[in-house]
């Protein structure tokens, strides 16, 4: 599987591909993204090449702009992206929200669909939306005290009890059982990705209500309806008009890899009208690269002749140096990879050192930078030793700032593994590892002498986005700053800074 970004008038659309044969289109539910598909993905990429599309406002695709968006909105961008990745008509599956996008592509955009499976389709009653969301899209409002933290977990975990989920009324019961801490953990991840841009298009498809019904009688291209028993939707399929030839209703099985089967039987129902097209080049500000084991994720800013690749600490990613790459994006252009097991970056076999250099260079090859200054700090400086070597004549400058200190009894108090609590504390816990390297140098060392001597920034919306980027890679975040606490050597010809000088106003003038 890869992932992607294509751009569409100007907003980043990300979206996974895998597989081989003929393109289906996969839609997700809300607040969702592609990661909650990865089952339906793997399954149908055996017959497939799948392109699951992270929809407007959720996940890693930008937003509509607006407050209030309609499922035809939604439709619409996802019609204006299919066409961004050269996709013939072709078969497209969508759940809940996802299901009422592609019902509305289905009746808008007919050229671009051969088929709709469409699983639990919304189709609420005016009283019934009335009743069911007036305080369902509670704002998650981060905590400088972490307090958010626990309230989404419990909000979750209340999601998969009742529905809606502020009701906690026995009436309302879900019947299913109590999820583990793996399910809800998901949701949670993908909630807040989106929490701040999900807004317009979740209440979009909660309110589409008799639009869907509509929309239903005027679709005229093959479609299944469907759901699992279990699912609250399931009894919105008797709301359904009479249906034309082509159109079915099916009960969906409610468990793998039954279902994923029927799905994919489903969309085997229709042909797409061409072959999967070649990968559609990315770019912007954000972006995936082939690298050592897998894929490399970069955030990219400003333009220009020069370019300057900065080296992120851990823990954490390489959003950790936005402010930095922001200022010095000025006159240059200045590239910021996740390393390797961090945020979005894959984990590769093998040295990871070795393959982080290789990274590096994979990402400036990707930018069109034939030459490149670097910035490392912390940990980014083993990866700028290894790349020293690697990079002897393309390297035109290097500095290095708070150098880690080779010690592999304190590697494992530097890079805990976050491991996953019934309870949610595991994003306490890591954020309390972004909070205390505001602090502490290392984060871990609550000595006096260890206190750092520059303010911390301590805003509750900036901490929260860099525990968000440092749990992305929660099950493997850790191999960097071992790696590169075991394997420091000292880095040639480097100019070394302290670590409080690693800011845009020091850098700008040395590289």
């Amino acid at each position: 599987m890869r992932r992607a970004f294509v751009d569409v008038a100007g907003r980043a659309v990300h979206y996974r591909r895998a597989g081989h044969g003929p393109p289906v289109v996969m839609l997700h539910g809300s607040p969702g993204d592609g990661q909650m598909l990865l089952a339906e993905i793997a399954a149908c990429a055996e017959d497939f090449t799948v392109f699951a599309l992270d929809t407007p406002g959720f996940g890693f695709s930008d937003a509509l702009p607006g407050e209030v968006l309609t499922v035809r909105d939604l439709a619409a961008a996802t019609a204006a992206a299919m066409r961004a990745l050269n996709l013939p008509a072709c078969p497209v599956y969508g759940t809940h929200t996802g299901a009422a996008i592609a019902i509305e592509l289905g009746v808008g955009w007919p050229e671009l669909v051969t088929g709709v499976v469409l699983e639990g389709l919304p189709a609420f009653t005016e009283d019934e939306i009335e009743a069911l969301f007036g305080n369902y899209f509670a704002p998650m409002v981060p905590d400088a005290l972490a307090g958010h933290l626990t309230a989404t977990w419990m909000r979750f975990r209340d999601q998969f009890t009742w529905f809606p989920w502020p009701s906690r009324d026995v009436a309302r019961l879900n019947a299913i059982p109590r999820p583990g801490p793996a399910d809800i953990d998901l949701w949670v991840s993908m909630f807040y990705r989106s929490c701040a841009t999900y807004g317009p298009a979740y209440r979009a498809a909660c309110s589409y209500g008799q639009a869907a019904i509509r929309a239903a009688e005027a679709l005229r291209v093959p479609a299944v309806y469907t759901a699992a028993g279990e699912d609250m939707l399931y009894p919105h399929l008797r709301r359904l008009p009479a249906l034309k030839d082509g159109q079915i209703v099916a009960t969906l099985a409610s468990a793998e890899p039954g279902r994923s089967a029927d799905i994919k039987r489903f969309l085997g129902g229709f042909a797409a009208t061409g072959p999967a097209p070649a990968a559609v080049a990315g770019g912007g500000s954000r972006m995936f690269v082939d690298g050592a084991g897998g894929q490399v994720f970069a955030r990219r800013y400003g333009a220009g002749d020069e370019t300057v690749i900065l080296l992120h600490d851990a823990p954490g990613t390489g959003l950790g140096l936005h402010e930095v790459a922001a200022a010095l994006a000025d006159t240059r252009q200045v590239v910021v990879p996740d390393q390797p097991g961090c945020g979005l970056t894959s984990l590769p076999d093998g040295d990871l050192l070795e393959a982080a250099a290789a990274n590096v260079l994979a990402v400036a090859d990707a930018v069109g930078a034939e030459t490149f200054a670097v910035a490392a700090l912390g940990c980014g400086a083993a990866v700028a030793a290894q790349l020293a070597g690697r990079a002897a004549g393309r390297m035109t400058r290097l500095v290095v700032a708070g150098l880690p200190i080779p010690d592999a009894a304190a590697a494992d108090d530097f890079a805990p593994e976050i491991a996953l609590d019934a309870t949610g504390a595991h994003w306490v816990r890591a954020w309390l590892m972004i909070r205390d390297g505001q602090i502490y140098a290392p984060w871990f060392d609550g000595s006096v002498a260890a206190q750092r001597r520059v303010q911390g920034n301590f805003d509750a919306a900036w901490l929260h986005a860099r525990t968000v980027a440092l749990m992305e890679g929660r099950a493997t975040h850790h191999h960097y700053p071992r790696a590169a606490l075991r394997g420091f050597i000292p880095v040639p010809d480097a100019l070394v800074l302290a670590g409080e000088d690693f800011n845009a106003a020091t850098l700008a003038g040395l590289l």
